[in-house]
């Protein structure tokens, strides 16, 4: 408990009179991450998505005035150097993330999530926010996918500028699947069952690192408390077997077998990266240039 409460006194220093812009802030990361900020005594949240349906379902759940909802892309260079203007920090979320759908939207899926990035780091380069947290994902170690290819890049670029950049901090938080966001397989199961319908497997012995909202979004609280200069933050989570997660709903399941450029088991981090990194009780802190 005590360990909680000074950690909740860091966070509310860390985010006093703050103003955050959360670019795919009407997703479910974000959505979580917006109610979480809204604890503390943050000056304002700007939530930045091209989703008009999700920031007005988000306006409507969450009615705060130092909320701004705000319709864009981060192609948009303009809209985005607008967006980012007088920022404390930027939460980047924002991304193409389906593994099917990249996989068949390649061009869109590199503009998206390499292009788009680049254009947040250049924007922050003008406009000097204090911090800048990209999210990444656990398909960016040793990616077999598109989409984990785009992560890892984005990785590299966010590295990049946490060593070059001056006046603001650059860090990703990398992290497997989130239970309750939306498009992931817990929601197609839970759909499949209430249809009285077997639940989709891909294979029964495959597994897959989850863990719940609220511990993604008190993750990622803490790296905005421990970044310096582009670390990649990655925490160690439980691995799951798929079959034993949808046992958790319905005995009934069918074989689907694997998409395009899936593995059978994930992994947080390459050996390669262990190598490069330091490990806590809780996290391992990546460097991915040596200088």
């Amino acid at each position: 408990m005590k360990k909680n409460i000074k950690f909740d006194n860091l966070i509310r220093k860390e985010l006093k009179n703050k103003t955050i812009l959360i670019t795919g802030g009407a997703g479910s990361i974000g959505s979580a991450l917006t109610k979480k900020l809204l604890e503390y005594p943050v000056k304002s949240i700007r939530i930045l998505d091209i989703n008009e349906h999700a920031l007005f379902k988000l306006n409507r759940e969450i009615n705060n005035s130092k909320l701004r909802f705000l319709l864009g892309s981060i192609l948009d260079k303009e809209r985005i150097e607008m967006a980012s203007f007088g920022a404390d920090i930027i939460i980047h979320t924002a991304a193409v993330k389906n593994i099917e759908i990249s996989e068949y939207n390649p061009i869109e899926t590199i503009d998206i999530n390499i292009n788009g990035t680049m254009n947040l780091i250049k924007t922050s380069i003008k406009n000097k926010p204090k911090k800048f947290l990209n999210i990444s994902t656990d398909k960016a170690a040793d990616s077999s996918t598109l989409y984990g290819t785009t992560k890892n890049l984005t990785e590299k670029l966010i590295s990049w500028a946490g060593l070059h950049v001056d006046n603001t901090k650059f860090a990703s938080a990398r992290f497997g699947n989130v239970i309750e966001t939306r498009g992931n397989v817990f929601e197609i199961w839970n759909e499949e069952n209430e249809k009285n319908q077997p639940l989709s497997v891909t294979h029964p012995e495959m597994k897959r690192y989850f863990f719940h909202i609220d511990e993604a979004v008190n993750f990622l609280l803490n790296c905005l408390l421990l970044m310096e200069s582009g670390e990649v933050f990655i925490p160690k989570m439980k691995l799951f077997k798929i079959k034993d997660l949808a046992n958790s709903i319905s005995k009934k399941h069918k074989i689907i077998g694997l998409r395009q450029g899936e593995k059978m088991d994930e992994i947080l981090i390459s050996d390669d990266e262990i190598e490069r990194s330091k490990e806590h009780k809780n996290m391992w802190v990546l460097k991915l240039y040596d200088i």
